[in-house]
């Protein structure tokens, strides 16, 4: 598997002067990340090991940045190009010899793109002396099309690439996977007087030894202007959502903590502390939906609504600046369980005073009971699989739980679960709460949770057999005739 790459990062980058005089273009932030930082981290997360980084304007600078920053754990070798104003060619051929005979990722500082990109290029079937280029055949979508770099596919080799190719059907990422057989094309068309990196693919080409990989709906963008930039910034906020996400949190809630995220991206404020501050809100709603009048129920439903948004803000900064971990999943998911339990028992409480009836108390703590011992195994099955996010548990919970076990109950519990999400939940109390339905909020909450704690604690056995984590029936049983007969190991 190929895990070095090349990163050009030798230019000017003259077109950002307007707003970015005094900084290296590679150093150039995007959502709060440097470009070259961003490059080398995505990278990083295909599973490139090894960097060779050219550089040549302001090289001391770009180097001692990358290297003093301690979320940059991986192997550089940094190439100084003394021609760096000249063509983009020779910048790559001063790798050449830290490249040595292996294969590798090439790309350029200045373009940002999904790591998926890379896995593509790695799984196509390429020839020794083929190279690869990733190309975009969605052209109505690129930002600056009179600006790129034209590509005629046919089939899947480049035909042709230039900046004035007066037909083509695709655009140049910027993201290649090259050997060695780059570089003498780009001896051979320096020889020839073109020094540009698209003069050695134009080379390879002709030779029928340039191969094209569509990237499909993957994202990609060139940044050399800061029209560029700013689109860019937008693009890598847009592309924040999950497929995980349910209905209200993709149709609302992410339009606005997005947003949100964009400019915390900009602050020092990490993840962590995000989801530290979001349990606070909650807390703050919590004293308000303990207040038995309407005005704090009101005020306490849209404040756990917002908090229901800004929840979103620690990964969508966690994704933009790379700050995920598995201890931030396991803070995050505690946070948020821990905020549950303080804002409905803050809302019992309240609900009892302004009943004044004891049963209120009574089916309330059996539900939050129910709930505390499933939160409980579901903790264990996160400890066991590895994971730190409830949703891989409740994905397991959808696609584990073998056939034969999944009868009625399973089938309702599956129909009813968006009903436990946080986005929808928080909506959907905050609506009720200002239509002053404190009543049908006690009941919706107490039965859903009864239903959710029942179907958790029934099925979450199947799930950690399945997963191999609890020895099956048939194993206990066979383990138990062993030590009857006086056969056990």
């Amino acid at each position: 598997m190929v895990t070095k790459a090349v990163i050009i990062a030798a230019g000017r980058g003259s077109r950002l002067n307007g707003r970015y005089k005094n900084v290296p273009k590679p150093l150039v932030p995007v959502a709060g990340v440097g470009l070259l930082k961003r490059t080398i981290l995505t990278a990083k997360r295909a599973g490139i090991t090894e960097f060779v980084i050219v550089t040549g304007y302001r090289a001391d600078e770009i180097q001692a940045a990358i290297e003093q920053d301690s979320q940059i754990d991986v192997r550089i070798d940094w190439i100084r190009n003394d021609a760096w104003e000249e063509g983009n060619g020779k910048s790559v051929l001063a790798a050449r010899e830290s490249v040595g005979s292996d294969s590798f990722v090439l790309t350029m500082s200045d373009h940002l793109f999904d790591s998926q990109i890379i896995t593509s290029l790695r799984n196509a079937n390429l020839a020794k002396d083929e190279c690869a280029l990733a190309v975009d055949s969605r052209i109505d979508g690129i930002f600056d099309e009179e600006d790129a770099t034209k590509v005629q596919v046919d089939s899947d080799r480049i035909g042709a690439i230039g900046k004035n190719l007066d037909h083509h059907n695709a655009i140049d990422t910027g993201v290649f996977l090259c050997n060695r057989t780059l570089f003498d094309a780009l001896d051979q068309a320096i020889a020839d007087g073109d020094d540009s990196l698209s003069g050695g693919i134009r080379i390879l080409a002709v030779e029928g030894r340039m191969r094209a990989k569509d990237i499909g709906d993957l994202f990609w963008e060139d940044v050399d202007t800061l029209e560029s930039l700013v689109y860019a910034e937008r693009a890598l906020i847009r592309s924040l959502g999950k497929p995980t996400d349910g209905f209200v949190s993709r149709h609302f809630n992410r339009k606005i903590s997005t947003r949100i995220s964009g400019l915390l991206a900009k602050t020092p404020l990490t993840p962590n502390q995000l989801s530290i501050s979001t349990m606070f809100v909650c807390f703050i709603a919590a004293w308000f939906v303990a207040q038995p009048d309407y005005l704090g129920l009101a005020i306490g439903g849209l404040i756990f609504q917002f908090a229901s948004i800004i929840d979103g803000c620690d990964g969508e900064v966690a994704k933009l600046k790379f700050q995920g971990s598995q201890f931030g999943e396991w803070l995050d998911t505690v946070a948020d369980n821990v905020s549950y339990l303080v804002f409905f028992s803050a809302y019992i409480y309240g609900t009892y005073h302004y009943t004044d009836d004891p049963r209120i108390l009574t089916l309330a703590w059996l539900a939050c009971g129910g709930m505390l011992a499933a939160i409980s195994m579901v903790y264990v099955y996160l400890r066991m699989s590895g994971s730190g996010s409830v949703m891989s548990f409740a994905q397991a919970f959808s696609t584990e739980v073998p056939v034969e076990k999944r009868g009625w109950f399973h089938r309702f519990s599956e129909r009813i679960k968006f009903a436990s999400r946080r986005d929808y939940f928080a909506a959907m109390f905050c609506v009720l709460a200002l239509f002053d339905a404190r009543m049908t909020i006690y009941w919706i909450y107490t039965l859903g949770t009864m239903t959710i704690a029942t179907a958790i604690l029934v099925f979450v056995g199947h799930i950690m057999r399945s997963r191999g984590f609890w020895p099956s029936s048939a194993a206990v049983g066979s383990e138990e005739g062993k030590l009857v007969s006086g056969k056990a190991d």
